[in-house]
């Protein structure tokens, strides 16, 4: 049952009945009355001790407990808040034929400091790769396939060139500290699924456990009951699609992890396909209402939207888009012209928001 907090005028009368109630012969709707005076400060009081009560009542559970009591309730199931991290990869570069360089080598893109992890030998064409982490922590860090860092001190290294190239899978893993809602979100999927010596949850909460990752789906495959695969998202991707460097880190997290009886254990980034509604008839048409169209259409994707594999399709709900649309302030009634029915995800295919027609 809710706690349920009365108002400062329904505490004032129930203090008044008291009064009348226990001293026979007390008025308390007379002004400059002494009993008055008591029964405004009694139910100022009142007041007070249940917006405490309810608030106490609020922390019991992980659902609706603030930050520091949903630490606790994380804490209890050996669950921590996911720090901020750092980007890692590599980048690639010219140096001395055969050569090898140390480990600390710093380079810079920006405002972002990023060292080499390990000494790196350059090949007999003078090519060279090195594996770099950011200095610092966050999802600024994280860089693109092509983008270029430049020697920090290239005194030091002469030898080196001066510009370096990131390497195809990017500089993948930084991520901010977690939001509370993405920590209330993992609470409650701990609770709802403990442990279970190898189920596909708990291959989800491995994932769901690296930073910056912010929903996982682990499925088996028919043929094979001792590989699977999962499918994941990460924070401050476009659509949230992970990088090929988010996903490197995200799998070195399950090989550690993963059961021995697993034979493989593959994370994917899903494959992105634009859903493209066609809404015509729109009443209140203005630019913020379109624009928030668009968000909303893009909440609901993902909040119920997952990778559809053979066997196990997703069909994303067109009912689910309309509803969307119609849960937007401005909009008063609309067609929804396309999708014309439920559609089907499979292959790892995921739906995103591709480009909303207005006509």
């Amino acid at each position: 049952m809710a706690w349920s907090i009365r108002s400062l005028a329904e505490a004032s009368q129930a203090i008044r009945g008291a009064f009348r109630q226990h001293l026979p012969g007390t008025d308390t709707a007379l002004k400059n009355n002494f009993v008055t005076v008591v029964t405004k400060v009694l139910a100022g009081m009142s007041q007070e001790f249940e917006l405490r009560m309810g608030f106490v009542a609020r922390q019991l559970f992980a659902r609706t407990a603030s930050l520091p009591f949903l630490l606790l309730h994380a804490a209890d199931v050996g669950m921590q808040r996911k720090p901020a991290s750092a980007a890692i990869g590599i980048v690639d570069g010219t140096g001395e034929p055969s050569a090898i360089y140390p480990a600390g080598i710093r380079l810079v893109s920006g405002n972002n400091t990023y060292v080499s992890r390990a000494p790196a030998q350059a090949g007999l064409t003078g090519r060279i790769s090195i594996s770099v982490a950011a200095e610092e922590k966050g999802a600024f860090t994280n860089r693109d396939a092509g983008g270029l860092l430049t020697l920090s001190d290239p005194g030091l290294y002469p030898s080196l060139s001066l510009n370096f190239t990131v390497g195809a899978e990017g500089l993948g893993g930084g991520a901010d500290i977690e939001d509370i809602e993405e920590l209330r979100g993992r609470v409650l999927f701990r609770k709802a699924n403990p442990p279970g010596a190898g189920k596909l949850t708990d291959y989800e909460r491995i994932v769901r456990d690296v930073p910056g990752v912010l929903k996982a789906w682990a499925f088996r495959d028919g043929l094979t009951p001792s590989f699977l695969v999962v499918f994941f998202l990460f924070e401050g991707r476009p659509n949230r699609i992970p990088t090929e460097g988010d996903r490197l880190v995200v799998q070195a997290a399950i090989d550690a992890m993963r059961l021995i009886r697993v034979n493989d254990s593959v994370v994917e980034a899903p494959t992105p396909e634009a859903l493209n509604p066609v809404i015509a008839n729109l009443s209140g048409d203005s630019a913020d209402v379109r624009a928030r169209i668009e968000t909303a259409i893009d909440a609901v994707l993902y909040e119920r939207a997952r990778p559809g594999v053979a066997g196990d399709v997703f069909w994303l709900s067109r009912s689910w888009i309309a509803e969307a649309i119609s849960s937007v302030v401005g909009e008063d009634r609309h067609e929804l012209q396309w999708p014309l029915d439920d559609l089907p995800f499979t292959n790892g295919r995921y739906p995103v928001l591709g480009a909303v027609s207005f006509v």
